[in-house]
């Protein structure tokens, strides 16, 4: 079998597969927007631009597969954030379907979950925090102080 692109370089393997992939479909009352690999700094703003492309004529409900994303950075955080406050300002409505247990944890873990909504599907298994991460998150920072062997108690926000 000959090659269909022979002016194409080789490429080392794995350099051939996109980092990030969106598929985008729609019917009446729902757009759905399918997001593969991850979103990092370098391609997160793709996703806000086609949310803000669907907002040009909006439906009740813009819905972002999140089931196959392997890697969500703090600029794909942000990007959904952003797609959820576009969405809300077209009167429309942005909820995540079937996120992976990865992005589960990683949205609760920044404290973002209750601005976003998710689909009706119940959660997946393993995409509840740790209850040591819970707790770590709750503890108090303590500063540690060159004072505390003159006796003084160590600085502890309030």
């Amino acid at each position: 079998m000959t090659d269909p692109f022979p002016d194409r370089r080789q490429l080392p393997p794995g350099l051939h597969t996109p980092i990030m992939s969106l598929a985008w479909s729609r019917d009446d009352s729902t757009s759905l927007i399918t997001v593969a690999g991850e979103i990092d700094m370098s391609n997160s703003h793709l996703l806000t631009e086609l949310v803000e492309f669907l907002c040009q004529s909006p439906v009740p409900l813009i819905a972002v597969d999140l089931s196959a994303v392997r890697f969500l950075g703090a600029h794909g955080i942000t990007a959904l954030l952003q797609a959820s406050q576009l969405v809300t300002s077209a009167g429309a409505r942005l909820t995540l379907r079937d996120p992976s247990p990865f992005v589960l944890r990683v949205l609760g873990a920044a404290g973002v979950m209750r601005h976003l909504a998710l689909d009706d599907a119940p959660i997946p298994r393993g995409a509840a925090l740790p209850d040591v991460v819970l707790r770590l998150a709750r503890r108090p920072a303590v500063r540690p102080s060159s004072n505390r062997a003159a006796g003084q108690r160590p600085y502890s926000p309030r």
